[in-house]
């Protein structure tokens, strides 16, 4: 018997350890365009929408280490849409036990990368929400959200390259 417990414990264990170990899903296309031409994409593409730009600039210090890029070369487009009270009432309703959410935005984050003849473009996404006097930051890392950012993107590199293929 204490053998058996030992076992599910060990089990159980390596199980916690290796989600804790599990890395958000890196979403990214190589698109072949300049980094103004793929801004200009994607805030016309995602604007219908509902979202707008919050920053537009080449990556801070800060932002560069925390994603591993060359803050001289890695540009950075931070668009959001505001939660409608819908939305935010539907999820303090889902999320009862929990202290009630305010004033919530769903975050992109296209981190653009040059390459030898393209851009390496990756996506994040982020939903941000303040709470009982804090901004409380959740990361868009599961198997949903990625295959979202993955059409996305597809449909942003489509975009881009299918308007420079026809001209």
């Amino acid at each position: 018997m204490r053998r058996s417990l030992m076992a599910i414990a060990a089990v159980l264990f390596c199980g916690v350890i290796g989600a804790a170990n599990e890395k958000p899903p890196v979403v990214q296309e190589v698109i072949h365009a300049t980094p103004e031409n793929i801004k200009k994409a994607a805030v016309s593409m995602f604007v219908p929408d509902g979202y707008a730009i919050d920053s537009d600039k080449t990556a801070s210090v800060v932002f560069a280490r925390a994603y591993k890029t060359d803050s001289d070369k890695a540009a950075v487009l931070r668009i959001s849409r505001q939660w409608s009270s819908e939305e935010t009432s539907s999820f303090n309703t889902e999320h009862w036990t929990n202290k009630p959410i305010s004033n919530c935005r769903r975050v992109l984050t296209f981190i653009l990368l040059p390459g030898e003849q393209a851009i390496n473009v990756t996506m994040r996404l982020a939903t941000e929400c303040h709470a009982d006097g804090s901004w409380l930051i959740r990361m868009g890392d599961n198997e949903k959200d990625a295959q979202w950012m993955q059409t996305n993107l597809a449909n942003l590199k489509e975009k881009i390259e299918g308007t420079y293929q026809r001209h």
